[in-house]
């Protein structure tokens, strides 16, 4: 029998050959991407502007970037998030081995979902939401943010049955065209006090107008329009 004698290279390369796996590999890039996802995930929750609200990553899409594979020590989202939408995220971390910091940006698909005021019943414009109102889960759409504030307010406008009260048709309670009201303008560590009367202003502001003529706006507090002036 004849005996073949191959290189030591060879035979390393055949051994690496011999235990290279797709399968490992195919676990370690979705591990990776596992990584990457609970960062971003993170960081969209911390970004958020609605307190206690859910944030559901749907998808993170990100170009094959060394800086981006693996686990990312840090992400940061420029903007808040307030709803359902897309989102940039970047990524900033170091390539493999730590020889150098790098970064780079990924696109975030998320739902937001928040527990927020739902209509029990068809609330009509100029009718208050006290007893008409409960509170439910719901998905927070882009440029609907829900109203956080329902005490003594009213409907702006109709709502339907089961539809979250959204911040933009709630009218708080305030001052009455015509009503006087009186007006302490604070300047500093000094006070003035005078009797105004209530004008029409901006929804969910309290405006007045002094004696003087002059208008100002302010907060109403124990019945009391309180004017800062610089």
């Amino acid at each position: 029998m004849r005996i073949i004698q191959l290189p030591l290279l060879v035979i390393v390369v055949v051994a690496a050959i011999a235990t290279f796996s797709p399968t490992s590999c195919a676990a370690s890039a979705a591990a990776a991407d596992d990584d990457v996802g609970a960062i971003v995930r993170g960081a969209l929750e911390s970004a958020s502007s609605l307190p206690g609200a859910r944030v559901e990553l749907v998808s993170v899409e990100r170009r094959p970037d060394a800086c981006a594979v693996g686990a990312a020590p840090r992400a940061e989202v420029p903007q808040p998030v307030d709803g359902s939408g897309k989102f940039a995220v970047k990524l900033v971390g170091t390539r493999p081995g730590g020889a150098a910091p790098c970064q780079t940006w990924v696109w975030a698909r998320v739902r937001v979902f928040a527990t927020v005021s739902v209509a029990t019943r068809t609330i009509r414009a100029g009718e208050p939401f006290a007893g008409a109102t409960n509170t439910g889960e719901r998905e927070i759409r882009p440029g609907r943010l829900p109203a956080t504030a329902l005490e003594g307010a009213t409907a702006e406008r109709t709502v339907g049955v089961g539809q979250m009260v959204e911040a933009d048709v709630v009218r708080q309670p305030g001052l009455r065209p015509g009503d006087p009201v009186k007006v302490v303008i604070v300047a500093g560590a000094m006070s003035i006090e005078q009797t105004g009367r209530a004008v029409a202003c901006a929804r969910n502001h309290n405006c007045a107008v002094l004696p003087s003529g002059r208008h100002v706006d302010g907060a109403l507090v124990a019945g009391r329009l309180l004017v800062d002036m610089p």
